[in-house]
């Protein structure tokens, strides 16, 4: 039987962190293998020289998706213990249905679009992906799913904004969704920012419980966009 001290210590360590991450990379890898047989497919085609410019545009857009679960797959596994946890269910609801729903975009059917849109999908999904890339490189071993307190990062694109990763993973959310079955893939989108929104708010508490100067940060930062929201 685990007493309450050891329990504790349990919970605070990194085995209880992983645990805690294990439904989500599982979530993320089969959103990654529903993908594998269309990618697999349009890779042949463009090797073969039997690619259009349509089908070279959808694999990069949908490789580009696929790529950037991946790398929250590694963030999730290789991030830091958190120094402080939001409390209550609603905040660990907000980080975990937001994530699922995100994901779950991928495992709808993939929609038939018009060049135009196509590319259009494609440009958000490289343009959110590569803005992610840049702030997941700056965030680092903070990176949480959950409203936590890992480490203060104020410096780099988080000067400009509190949550440039959520604005950045949005523009990505939005290009995904414009390549799978409407409508429910805009609904799916439409509920991971509103999720997100919910997220940075119980986020903000844990950080400002954990570090004092969060409130000096937060007052000369826009939440979102610099100097917009």
């Amino acid at each position: 039987m685990i007493g309450p001290m050891n329990w504790q210590v349990f919970r605070d360590g990194k085995l209880y962190d992983l645990l805690m991450a294990l439904p989500l990379v599982l979530w993320f890898g089969n959103g990654l293998v529903q993908l594998r047989p269309r990618l697999v497919s349009e890779a042949a085609r463009i090797l073969s020289g039997a690619a259009d410019l349509f089908i070279w545009v959808q694999f990069f857009a949908l490789f580009a998706a696929a790529v950037f679960n991946l790398v929250l797959v590694y963030l999730l596994v290789v991030r830091d213990k958190p120094v402080l946890r939001a409390q209550g269910l609603l905040p660990r609801l907000a980080g975990f249905v937001g994530t699922f729903l995100g994901v779950g975009i991928l495992r709808l059917p993939v929609a038939s679009l018009s060049l135009t849109w196509q590319i259009v999908a494609a440009l958000l999904v490289l343009a959110g992906s590569a803005a992610s890339a840049v702030i997941l490189v700056r965030l680092g071993k903070a990176f949480s799913i959950m409203p936590e307190a890992r480490v203060l990062v104020t410096s780099g694109p988080y000067a400009y904004a509190r949550h440039p990763l959520y604005a950045a993973e949005l523009i990505t959310i939005l290009g995904t969704a414009i390549q799978f079955q409407q409508p429910w893939a805009g609904l799916l989108a439409i509920a991971v920012v509103a999720l997100q929104v919910i997220r940075s708010i119980f986020e903000e508490q844990v950080l400002l419980e954990a570090y004092p100067a969060y409130a000096d940060y937060r007052a000369r930062t826009k939440r979102f966009i610099p100097g917009v929201i």
